[in-house]
């Protein structure tokens, strides 16, 4: 396991400046490490999609990569200008929850068009149990209407954080693999985002695994 990064070249001065406040919290606190970073191309479109356990799972897999990223975040938080300006310099694309959000996703696909790697939690929620659980199918129409590589993680540790209403001080630990391979897919583009969907859940489930 290596330690994470505290910034990355292309940091933009805020969010360089949290990157380095939050990452010296997370590292000492939670002894932060990542194996297989070097999977996220250095440039260029990518998706990294992780297992979901924690509020602060963000946090942990984008200081896991020597580069920006970005990733959804709830839309009540772009409500307040002061805050909806932070977020957006931090790299958080809004999205409503609990229904289909078009504009969610025209925005990301805008942001691997531009070359930005983004993250994406397809389980569609927080899952506090010690399993990964069914990925939406949105992860795969994201892959294959951008044609970014999907870069999965596995990420186990991140539930202890809060434990039964109580703080905890796990070891959080990443592990990042190589491109998941989505090609040969068949039938409907429905069926075909639900088979991709399900090739990278099977990726991201063998590396939580082997954590």
């Amino acid at each position: 396991m290596k330690h994470v990064p505290l910034y990355a070249p292309g940091d933009r001065w805020f969010y360089r400046t949290v990157r380095v406040i939050s990452g010296l919290t997370l590292c000492a606190t939670y002894r932060l490490s990542c194996e297989g970073a070097a999977n996220l191309p250095a440039t260029g479109a990518a998706l990294i999609a992780a297992n979901h356990k924690s509020e602060l799972d963000p946090f942990f897999v984008g200081h896991a990569f020597p580069r920006p990223v970005r990733y959804f975040a709830k839309s009540e938080l772009f409500g307040n200008a002061a805050l909806r300006w932070a977020v957006t310099e931090l790299g958080a694309i809004p999205v409503r929850r609990g229904q289909s959000d078009r504009s969610a996703l025209e925005a990301a696909l805008a942001s691997l068009a531009r070359g930005e790697a983004l993250i994406i939690y397809p389980e569609g929620t927080r899952m506090r149990d010690d399993a990964v659980h069914e990925f939406q199918p949105g992860v795969g129409m994201l892959a294959l209407r951008s044609g970014a590589p999907v870069i999965p993680v596995g990420l186990k540790g991140s539930d202890k954080v809060v434990h039964d209403g109580r703080p905890g001080l796990p070891v959080v630990r990443l592990k990042a693999g190589p491109a998941v391979d989505l090609s040969g897919l068949e039938g409907k583009k429905s069926e075909m985002y639900a088979q991709a969907a399900a090739r990278i859940r099977t990726a991201v489930e063998a590396l939580y695994e082997s954590l």
